[in-house]
C-alpha cells in the first residue's frame, strides 16, 4: 500500500530542520517576536497533521502562551526544540 503523505511527511521532517534553526535564533533574540508566535503556530497545526503530536502539543502550548501575553519560560523552549530535534532525525 502506498502512502500519499509520504512525500509531505519528508517535506516536513525537513522543514523540521529549519524551524528548528529558526527557532533557536528567536529563542536568542527577542522571546516576544511575533514571529515566534508564527512559527508555533504553524508547527501546532502541521505536526498534528503529519503525525506529530507531540510535537503539535508543545507548538501549542508556546502558541498559547504568547497569545495570553506571556513569554515561554525554558521549559516551554526546550520541550519545542527536542520535539523538533526528533521530528527532524526521524
Amino acid at each position: 500500500m502506498n502512502d500519499p503523505l509520504a512525500p509531505l511527511r519528508q517535506s516536513f521532517r525537513a522543514r523540521a530542520a529549519e524551524d528548528l534553526k529558526a527557532l533557536r535564533r528567536l529563542a536568542a533574540e527577542d522571546l516576544t517576536h511575533p514571529e515566534l508566535r508564527r512559527l508555533a503556530h504553524n508547527i501546532a497545526g502541521a505536526a498534528g497533521t503529519f503525525g506529530f503530536p507531540s510535537l503539535s502539543t508543545a507548538a501549542a502550548r508556546i502558541d498559547d502562551i504568547l497569545v495570553e501575553g506571556a513569554t515561554p519560560g525554558a521549559a516551554e523552549l526546550s520541550e519545542l526544540e527536542a520535539e523538533l530535534e526528533a521530528a527532524a532525525a526521524s
